[in-house]
C-alpha cells in the first residue's frame, strides 16, 4: 500500500514538470509558451513557425489593410493594433500610416510605407523569397527593372538608379522616396531608347532650311591657355618654354588637349598639343580623332597671342583679326575680348569655384575704372577660335584637359598660375531654329550714339514703311495681346517683356549664323536719317557692333512668336567670364534680411519647399532645367555683352551657407536690421549652364558700410535672368537625323533617304537621286 501511493506521488510531480505542447514543437524556429502558443523566431510566422516571412521594402505601391481587429470601423492612422503580429511585429495601422517631415510635422497625405516584398511580389513562405511580378527585381521587389531584365539595356548601356541618372546629368539632384528603386537605363553613346536597343543616324542640315537669306548656325569655340605669369614680353620659342612647362624638374614643353563631344554626346580626346602650338598643330590634331569624328578639311582657326595683356582690354591694344576675314579682306572681322577671370583672385590649387569665392570681390568685364585694391589681372598665353564648320548641331561646349599624365598636370605656369578657359562668343551652334520668322521687305543697318555707359546700339536705314514691316513682324511681346498697339497689332518691348530678333548680314555665306539681339522701341528719341516721319527709334540692348565695324552693312532680320521674359528684378547675376556657373543674389537681403521690404535672397528657381514658399512673390518667370535664358543690363546697355549667348539652364542649385554677412560686406549692427553675423546668402544659389558664358559680371548696385559706418554704394550695373520660352510656330528643327530628308533606321543607324537626297545624312540634294 505504501509503495503504491509512493509510485502515484512520483507520477503527480513529474505531471507537475510537463511542458505545454505546442503545434509541430514550433517547428524548431520559436519557442513554446504558455497556452500552447509559439513565438517565432525572426522571419518566421505561423501557429506553429513554419512559414517564413520576406523581406521589406517601401511600397510601390500602398494596401490599405482595413478592418483588422472586425470591430466594425477602420481606425485612425495614429492607432496601433494587432499585437504579436509576425508580420509586424511592433503593430501596425488600419489607414495608411501616418508620416512626417523633416521638422517631424505630421503630414495628412504619406504612401510608399514599408511592405512584403514592397507590394510587388508574392512571398514563398517555404523559402522566405520575393517571387516578384513582371517589371519588378531585388530581394524585396524593390527595383522597377530596367527594360530587357535580366538582360537589361539590350547590352548598350547601364542600367542606374533614378538618382543616379540625375547625377550623371550635370549633377542633378534627385532625393524621392523612390530615388533607389526607378530604374533607368543610361545607353552608351550612339544608341537610345528606353531599353537603348536603338541605333541613332548621322546629324545634318535640312536642304530645304537653307535659301536666299537662311544660314546655318554652326558652333565656333574659343580654346585658351593661359598664365598669370607678367614676364612674356613677346613670341618666341624660348619665352613660351618660360611661360608653360611640364612641371617636371628637368621641364620640357608643357601639353595640354582638346575633349570633344559629337552630336550623339560622346567624348573625344585629341593627341597632346604642346603649349604655344600654332593653328595648323591644333587642327591636325583634332583631325586624327577617329572615325572622321571632324569632318575633314571642315576646320577654320585662327590665333591670338597675349603677352602681359590686362584681361579685359588687351584686344584693344593687340589686333587680331579672324583667318576667313583678315584685315586685307573687303570685310575685316576684328577679334575682340573682354575678360573677367575670376579663377585668377583664386589660390593657385583652386579652379573658379573656391571656398573664398563668396567673400572675394570680383569684377566684370564691363568695368574699366576700379579701385587698386580690385586690380585687373595680367595674363599671357594663347587663345584659338576655331569653327567647325563640318559637325552641325548644338555641340557641348568642349573641354581643355591639362592632366595628361596622370594627377599630375602636364601644363604648368612657374611663373604663375595655369587657366584654361572654352567658350563660344554668340556663335553657338543649334538643332532648333527659334528666330525661323524673316522680316520679308525688311533691312537695317546698324549705328551707335556715343558715351561710356551711354552707348547704345540701334537699327537705322530703314524706310517709315520698312519699319512699320517690322512692328509688324515683331508682334506681341507679352502674352498679352489685349495691349497690343497700332494697327500692326504689336507691343513696343518693355523692361520686363523686351523683343529678341537674330540679325543675319544680307550679303555673307551660308555658314554665318548671324547673331542675336534683343531690342525696344523708344519713342522718346529719334535717331534716324529721316527723322521727319520717325516716330521712334529701334534701340538694341546689347551694344552690337558688326564684325567688321563696318556702318555700311545690311542686315536681314529674323523675330520670333517667342516671347523673352524677365525672371525677377529683384534678383541679380553675377559671373566670371568663360564659366558655367552663374550665381543669382539679391544683395538687399544680406544687408537687411527679413525685416525689410526684400525678404527674397535671390534664388529664381521653380523649386519651392516650406522654407522659401515667399520667394514667388518676387517672381514673374521662375527657371527651371531645361528652359532657355540668357543675362542682361536693361538701364546701361552698353555693359552687355556685344553678342548674345542662349543659354539652357542644366541645373540649379542652392549650396551650403559657409561665411557670414560680415565675412564679405561690412554692415551697421543697427536694430532690426540683419547683423554681420547672419548667414550669408551671396554666391549660394547658382545656375549650371550648358555652354560657357561669353562675358563677366560684377555684383551690381547696392548700399553697404565701411569700418567708420559710413555709407558706400557700388554703382555698379545689375545683371538680369531673362528667360526665353520659344514658339512652336517660330522653331525649324533644321539639324536633324537624317536632316530631315530620311528615315532613321535604327536597327543599322543608316539613313533611309527620301528620293531626291542623297549622302549618309541625306543632307545633299540632287535631282539623279530621283
Amino acid at each position: 500500500m505504501i509503495q503504491t501511493v509512493l509510485i502515484a506521488a512520483i507520477f503527480a510531480a513529474f505531471a507537475g514538470h510537463v511542458d505545454a505542447e505546442c503545434a509541430n514543437a514550433c517547428n524548431g524556429h520559436g519557442t513554446c509558451t504558455s497556452y500552447d502558443m509559439c513565438i517565432c523566431n525572426r522571419n518566421w510566422q505561423a501557429s506553429d513557425c513554419s512559414e517564413r516571412v520576406c523581406m521589406f521594402g517601401l511600397a510601390h505601391v500602398d494596401t490599405p489593410k482595413g478592418d483588422l481587429d472586425m470591430d466594425g470601423t477602420v481606425s485612425d492612422p495614429n492607432l496601433l493594433i494587432i499585437d504579436n503580429s509576425y508580420t509586424y511585429p511592433y503593430g501596425t495601422t488600419e489607414q495608411f500610416p501616418q508620416m512626417q517631415d523633416s521638422d517631424l510635422a505630421a503630414l495628412d497625405n504619406s504612401a510608399h510605407y514599408y511592405m512584403e516584398c514592397s507590394n510587388k511580389g508574392k512571398c514563398d513562405r517555404s523559402t522566405g523569397e520575393c517571387e516578384c511580378y513582371d517589371g519588378y527585381d531585388g530581394v524585396s521587389c524593390q527595383r522597377a527593372s530596367c527594360p530587357g531584365y535580366p538582360n537589361s539595356c539590350s547590352g548598350h548601356g547601364v542600367c542606374k538608379t533614378i538618382k543616379q541618372l540625375a547625377n550623371a546629368d550635370y549633377g542633378n539632384v534627385y532625393e524621392l522616396w523612390d530615388k533607389d528603386k526607378t530604374m533607368g537605363c543610361e545607353c552608351d553613346k550612339g544608341y537610345s531608347g528606353p531599353d537603348c536597343s536603338e541605333r541613332e543616324c548621322k546629324y545634318g542640315v535640312d536642304p530645304l532650311y537653307l535659301d536666299d537669306v537662311s544660314t546655318v548656325k554652326y558652333s565656333i569655340f574659343d580654346f585658351a591657355t593661359l598664365s598669370t605669369s607678367a614676364k612674356m614680353t613677346s613670341r618666341g620659342e624660348q619665352k613660351v618654354a618660360t611661360l608653360f612647362t611640364n612641371g617636371e624638374i628637368e621641364p620640357e614643353d608643357g601639353k595640354w588637349a582638346i575633349r570633344y563631344f559629337d552630336n550623339h554626346g560622346e567624348d573625344w580626346m585629341t593627341d597632346p598639343i604642346i603649349a604655344g602650338a600654332s593653328c595648323a598643330d591644333v587642327m591636325d590634331a583634332l583631325y586624327a580623332l577617329p572615325n572622321d569624328v571632324i569632318t575633314p578639311s571642315s576646320l577654320s582657326c585662327t590665333m591670338t597671342s597675349v603677352y602681359n595683356g590686362t584681361e579685359n582690354t588687351f584686344s584693344y591694344t593687340t589686333k587680331s583679326y579672324d583667318t576667313d576675314h583678315p584685315e586685307s579682306s573687303a570685310h575685316p572681322y576684328r577679334l575682340i575680348y573682354q575678360m573677367s577671370l575670376w579663377e585668377a583672385r583664386t589660390p593657385n590649387n583652386e579652379g573658379e569655384i573656391s571656398t573664398l569665392s563668396p567673400i572675394t570681390v570680383y569684377t566684370g568685364s564691363n568695368d574699366t575704372n576700379i579701385a587698386d585694391a580690385y586690380d585687373r589681372v595680367t595674363i599671357s598665353g594663347f587663345i584659338y577660335r576655331i569653327k567647325f564648320l563640318g559637325n552641325p548641331g548644338k555641340i557641348r561646349n568642349p573641354e581643355i584637359e591639362v592632366y595628361l599624365d596622370g594627377k599630375r598636370p602636364s601644363l604648368v605656369s612657374p611663373e604663375g598660375k595655369v587657366i584654361t578657359k572654352v567658350w563660344t562668343d554668340g556663335q553657338q551652334g543649334e538643332y532648333n531654329d527659334y528666330f525661323a520668322d524673316h522680316c520679308d521687305g525688311v533691312t537695317a543697318k546698324i549705328a551707335h550714339t556715343t558715351g561710356a555707359l551711354t552707348r547704345t546700339s540701334y537699327l537705322t536705314g530703314m524706310t517709315s514703311a520698312e519699319k512699320n514691316l517690322l512692328k509688324k513682324c515683331l508682334g506681341d511681346s507679352d502674352f498679352d495681346t489685349s495691349n497690343n498697339q497700332d494697327v500692326y497689332n504689336w507691343d513696343v518691348g518693355t523692361k520686363l517683356y523686351p523683343h529678341m530678333i537674330k540679325l543675319v548680314r544680307t550679303v555673307t555665306t551660308y555658314t554665318d549664323g548671324g547673331y542675336y539681339a534683343v531690342l525696344w522701341y523708344d519713342t522718346t528719341v529719334y535717331y534716324d536719317e529721316d527723322k521727319a516721319s520717325s516716330d521712334g527709334t529701334f534701340k538694341l540692348l546689347n551694344p552690337f557692333d558688326s564684325p567688321d565695324t563696318f556702318a555700311t552693312d545690311d542686315y536681314d532680320i529674323y523675330t520670333t512668336k517667342g516671347t523673352l521674359a524677365l525672371t525677377s528684378n529683384n534678383s541679380e547675376a553675377t559671373f566670371g567670364f568663360a564659366s558655367k556657373y552663374i550665381y543669382m543674389t539679391n544683395i538687399t537681403y544680406d544687408q537687411h534680411g527679413y525685416n525689410s521690404s526684400d525678404a527674397f535672397d535671390g534664388d529664381i528657381s521653380c523649386e519651392i519647399g516650406n522654407n522659401n514658399a515667399g520667394k514667388m512673390a518676387y517672381i514673374q518667370h521662375c527657371l527651371n532645367k531645361t528652359d532657355l535664358f540668357t543675362v542682361l543690363n536693361w538701364e546701361f546697355p552698353a555693359v552687355n555683352p556685344p553678342y548674345i549667348n542662349l543659354y539652357t539652364a542644366e541645373r540649379l542649385y542652392t549650396g551650403n551657407y559657409q561665411y557670414s554677412v560680415a565675412d564679405r560686406f561690412n554692415t551697421p549692427h543697427w536694430e532690426g536690421l540683419h547683423t554681420d553675423t547672419h548667414e550669408l546668402h551671396y554666391m549660394t544659389h547658382f545656375i549650371n549652364t550648358d555652354i560657357a558664358t561669353n562675358w563677366g559680371a560684377s555684383i551690381g548696385n547696392f548700399t553697404t558700410y565701411n569700418a567708420a559706418q559710413a555709407e558706400v554704394s557700388f554703382g555698379k550695373p545689375q545683371f538680369h535672368v531673362y528667360k526665353f520660352f520659344p514658339s512652336a510656330d517660330s522653331t525649324y528643327e533644321y539639324v536633324a537625323p537624317c536632316s530631315n530628308r530620311g528615315i532613321c533606321d535604327t536597327d543599322t543607324g543608316v539613313c533611309e533617304c527620301f528620293n531626291g537626297y542623297t549622302s549618309d545624312s541625306c543632307a545633299t540634294q540632287a535631282s539623279l537621286a530621283v
